[in-house]
């Protein structure tokens, strides 16, 4: 079935090519990109004239392709105040200049990705194949992202328009699958999609890294995955409206590293598989054009999220100690009203989510399955936000809301409290010379724990906290943008201020070491991202990236898995159309994490080598045909952003390219 599913969208890629988008890898222009009016209502907080936004980066569709990336994950490394890494459970999360990984929320065509349970979404397993662009908003986002968008916000937007497939094969029984198409339907416009990405195992970079849970291999123990994803929507106009309808299901399974810096006879690692990991997204999105520059969008989505998690008594994944199984549904909208009063736009905003989650947890033996644990939590925002205009370019934008959060449903855990928090936000932006862009944004913004950090045990690795309180981030940006000629010079300082933040701890309970989540003392964060562009001519691009972050509490305590810095300098040759060449250096600085017994471990910095190819060899009608190569890690560099979890080492991967 999946492979039927896969070569009908394949043949779609035989469809002509329309237009290609603009290769612009750097931050966000300081003129915000119109949009074509079909892509309105798939962005949560689009952009329009006399809107200011905090700090943004983002990557173009060709920008996409040149980077050759399998998933989301892989296409957000090296981008300025952006952090992806793996964590203990094989997820690959974002990071937004040091917040925590919840702080950060994932939005797909307008609708929230994230499991409500989890609060996150694994990115490693969300195609970039289906993906025409995407933008990462730093610091105080709008009002329209509602709750828990605390420090940073991911927006992902499907392809709008042409045509594009790969395959590709590489080491390790690498695999990635991908085609993504558009077709016109008289007034309408059909997008199908489909994806595979699988490994055998990872490449071991360097073995003595790994002293436990690990065989003498190249291969990485209990790192195989194999993941399918299917993508189809259709949209149009009829009259004032345009409407669009989408559907994105997700079907995975795979292993998990174990932490192999820890002794098995001390601190047992994970040794978890996910033989099941499925999610179902439904969601419609309408924009209603009411007259007299006033607008109405409203975006209404329901989720299905499953998985189970084996875990396994030692390394060799034959004898089970626990299962866990989870099945979750989620239902949520969001209504936006746009409208004039005198020179000043405003935009009210109202959405609200329910998300129910049933767990059953397993012992072995005897294996008998109890009943299922029902938990629930719902999250209610609204605000509005004011754009005004204030001449000469510059412009203001102010915005005020309030989020709320409740829990009716606990399963065996204590009833908590219905909490809320007020939500405010400006941001400032001026022409103060030709060419030069100043922003300035500060506001406060609150995120409620999610239901899995109140209740969850993890399969005996943590002691649940219920009670666990709001975190609450004060945030201040400035972004000063430069163009001159073929050069753009992009500087970002930056300073959070976290109350409440929550962070994990070490607690003994008989002869386990526990870890539990709690609100930490106050913590700051501040910093730099910048970036830099330089034309060195009509083809050849100079890229730099990075970002300086000293993060801590108000003991002095440095905040776990912040790298000091991390910074990438690319340099990219596209003499003509299909034809591309990029080398990437990426250097990833020290940083600080826990060990099994709760004291600070130091993680030494790491640099890695990628490179990419695009060879144009053909043409089927108007699209190009060209072989693809891609090199990750080329010189089997340790990098670590946590003990016992390096990313992978050298890894190859040679395939093919039609449409682009």
């Amino acid at each position: 079935m999946t492979i039927r599913l896969l070569a009908l969208a394949a043949a779609a890629v035989a469809a002509p090519v329309a237009a290609q988008a603009v290769t612009d890898p750097r931050p966000e222009p300081r003129q915000e990109p119109g949009l074509p009016s079909e892509a309105l209502i798939t962005v949560t907080a689009p952009a329009a004239p006399g809107r200011v936004f905090s700090p943004g980066v983002g990557l173009t569709g060709e920008a996409l392709l040149d980077r050759q990336p399998r998933s989301i994950a892989e296409a957000l490394r090296g981008l300025p105040g952006v952090s992806i890494r793996p964590n203990s459970r094989g997820e690959s999360v974002v990071r937004v200049r040091g917040s925590e990984e919840r702080q950060t929320q994932v939005f797909l065509d307008g609708a929230p990705l994230a499991v409500p349970w989890d609060g996150r979404i694994d990115l490693g397993l969300v195609p970039a194949g289906i993906i025409g662009s995407l933008n990462v908003r730093k610091g105080a986002g709008a009002i329209e992202y509602g709750a828990n968008a605390v420090a940073g916000v991911l927006d992902l937007q499907t392809r709008d328009e042409g045509a594009v497939g790969q395959a590709q094969l590489g080491s390790f029984g690498l695999t990635n699958l991908s085609a993504a198409a558009v077709v016109p339907l008289g007034g309408t416009r059909l997008t199908l999609g489909a994806a595979h990405q699988a490994q055998g195992a990872a490449a071991v970079a360097r073995l003595s890294a790994l002293p436990f849970s690990q065989p003498v291999s190249d291969r990485r123990l209990n790192t195989d995955l194999n993941a399918t994803s299917l993508y189809a929507g259709i949209g149009g106009e009829t009259g004032a409206l345009d409407w669009r309808a989408s559907l994105l299901h997700i079907d995975a399974r795979r292993g998990i590293a174990p932490e192999s810096d820890r002794n098995p006879a001390v601190a047992a690692p994970r040794y978890w598989r996910y033989p099941d990991w499925t999610l179902t997204q439904a969601q419609v999105a309408l924009e209603l054009a009411l007259g007299d520059g006033a607008s109405a969008r409203a975006t209404l989505w329901r989720q299905w999220f499953g998985q189970a998690i084996d875990a396994f008594r030692d390394a060799s994944y034959t004898t089970l100690r626990a299962r866990e199984g989870n099945d979750d549904d989620t239902l949520g909208g969001r209504l936006t009203l746009g409208h004039r009063l005198g020179p000043t736009r405003l935009r009210w905003s109202l959405s609200g989510q329910i998300a129910d989650h049933l767990q059953t947890d397993t012992a072995f033996p005897p294996g008998l399955t109890p009943a299922a644990l029902a938990y629930r939590q719902t999250l209610v925002s609204g605000g509005v936000e004011a754009d005004v205009p204030l001449g000469g370019g510059n412009a203001l934008t102010l915005g005020l809301g309030y989020v709320q959060s409740a829990n009716p449903r606990t399963g065996d855990k204590p009833a908590q409290p219905v909490t809320g928090a007020a939500t405010f936000s400006a941001a400032l932006r001026t022409l103060p010379a030709d060419g030069v862009t100043l922003t300035v944004s500060a506001g406060r913004r609150n995120r409620f724990p999610s239901a899995r950090e109140l209740f969850g045990e993890a399969l005996g690795r943590f002691l649940a906290n219920p009670g666990l309180a709001p975190e609450q981030a004060w945030l201040t940006d400035a972004e000063l943008q430069w163009q001159h000629g073929a050069l753009t010079v992009t500087l970002n300082p930056f300073w959070q201020r976290g109350l409440g933040t929550i962070g994990q701890r070490i607690v003994r309970v008989g002869n386990a070491s526990l870890r539990q989540r709690f609100n930490q003392a106050a913590t700051t964060s501040y910093g730099i991202d910048a970036a830099v562009q330089v034309k060195l001519d009509a083809h050849l691009t100079l890229e730099f990236t990075g970002t300086a972050l000293d993060a801590s509490d108000s003991l002095g305590q440095p905040l776990v898995q912040r790298p000091a810095n991390e910074v990438m300098a690319a340099i990219d040759w596209a003499p003509r159309e299909a034809l591309d060449l990029r080398a990437e250096v990426r250097r990833v600085g020290p940083a600080r994490d826990l060990a099994p017994d709760g004291t600070l471990v130091r993680l030494s910095p790491g640099t890695e080598i990628n490179l990419r190819a695009r060879l144009p060899v053909a043409r089927v009608g108007a699209a190009p045909v060209a072989l693809t190569a891609a090199v990750d890690n080329l010189a089997n560099a340790l990098v670590t952003p946590q003990p016992g979890l390096p990313l992978p080492g050298r890894t190859l991967r040679f395939g093919i390219m039609v449409g682009g």
